[in-house]
């Protein structure tokens, strides 16, 4: 399917409950409460005190978490 506007890559955060990644991601290790993804050219890492996937697909990972600890974003090293 061809989407009619590009998309980027953005993360959404609703005080820090509500984390939504709106853009492909793959998933790299996943707990109870903690989560570290690939997305676009960075790797996210979050830890809080409980972790809940409200919704998923190829394209959007929305969480939901209380009392986040711990939001790590590190650009990837590009690889010759």
């Amino acid at each position: 399917m061809k989407q009619l506007f590009p998309l980027h890559a953005s993360i959404m955060l609703d005080n820090f409950d509500d984390i939504v990644l709106d853009y492909e991601f793959s998933l790299i290790r996943l707990k109870e409460n903690s989560l570290v993804c690939s997305y676009d050219q960075f790797l996210l890492e979050i830890h809080a005190e409980k972790l809940h996937i409200k919704s998923m697909s190829s394209d959007k990972l929305h969480l939901h978490v209380h009392n986040l600890q711990f939001f790590n974003i590190t650009r990837k090293e590009k690889t010759v």
